[in-house]
């Protein structure tokens, strides 16, 4: 999809004159003052150790947070050396971190199918973690296979939502992800990218699905704009995927696109922590 060559024009994506485009006040204007309006709240971020060398401590989380005002963000593990078979330690490990900072920092337990799940989804349950978190290139696993079905399964009765990763070394996926929405109506499933590397068919199998929440960390500018232009406010999330992006480049992207996608100003609070704070049932 083009971008509409009017949009160039729109006057919330022009900087006023000596305003840099990464600082705090061009976001605000891009985004019709929503950021100084309302709460910004991340759907995508990590605490811990990479198997890849990547680390964030929750200071070093914060601070980031902090250059923006954003007021808190979803917490999981990377996917983490000390994971064993069920990722018991690292999610003992984030919840820890997460807990001095609980009005800020909200941890999702990550879980492995082919380990046994349920014990560390009832421990992370009963400790208070507020989603779940898959990786199926990480872990190996196929997002509709029956693996991992019970596990969509009891988060959906349960009320937590699963944050699904659907971006890099990911093959084609909307055929299952809309398998699975339709299987559990009542499931909150996360797109982690937005399932960017299937697009745009994504957006034309899943759009039917009121269930499938769309999440923007590291998705290229021409598929945000797609996403926002083509569904609705309500089911697009801000993500950043901290620390492999920053606030300053996810914000900023995520303003851009939307003010040239032509999404409403009175929507914008919807995009930078709205939904998040709607499906987790949490209050502004």
């Amino acid at each position: 999809m083009r971008i509409p060559y009017e949009r160039y024009f729109d006057l919330r994506a022009i900087p006023q004159g000596g305003m840099a485009m990464d600082s705090y006040e061009y976001l605000s204007q891009v985004t019709a003052s929503a950021v100084e309006n309302a709460p910004i709240w991340d759907a995508h971020t990590h605490l811990g150790t990479d198997t890849d060398g990547k680390t964030l401590n929750a200071d070093g989380l914060l601070a980031d947070l902090a250059k923006f005002d954003v007021t808190g963000a979803v917490v999981f593990p990377f996917n983490d050396p000390d994971q064993g078979e069920d990722f018991h330690v690292p999610n003992e490990r984030i919840f820890a971190e997460c807990a001095p900072h609980a009005d800020r920092l909200l941890p999702f337990m990550r879980l492995n199918p082919h380990g046994p799940w349920e014990a560390e989804y009832e421990l992370c349950l009963a400790r208070g973690h507020r989603g779940v978190k898959l990786h199926p290139r990480a872990q190996e696993f196929e997002i509709g296979s029956d693996l991992v079905r019970g596990i969509y399964k009891r988060a959906a009765d349960d009320g937590l939502p699963v944050l699904v990763h659907t971006g890099y070394g990911m093959p084609a996926i909307s055929h299952d992800v809309a398998t699975v929405a339709a299987a559990l109506p009542h499931l909150k499933l996360i797109l982690g990218h937005a399932s960017f590397i299937d697009m745009p068919r994504a957006l034309r199998v899943l759009k039917p699905f009121p269930n499938v929440y769309f999440e923007t960390s590291v998705v290229r500018v021409y598929d945000l704009f797609q996403v926002l232009r083509e569904v609705d406010p309500s089911r697009v999330m801000y993500g950043s995927d901290k620390p492999y992006s920053s606030s300053t480049v996810s914000l900023q992207s995520m303003g851009i696109m939307a003010a040239m996608a032509g999404v409403p100003a009175e929507r914008m609070p919807d995009l930078f922590g709205g939904n998040l704070l709607r499906v987790l049932g949490v209050s502004s």
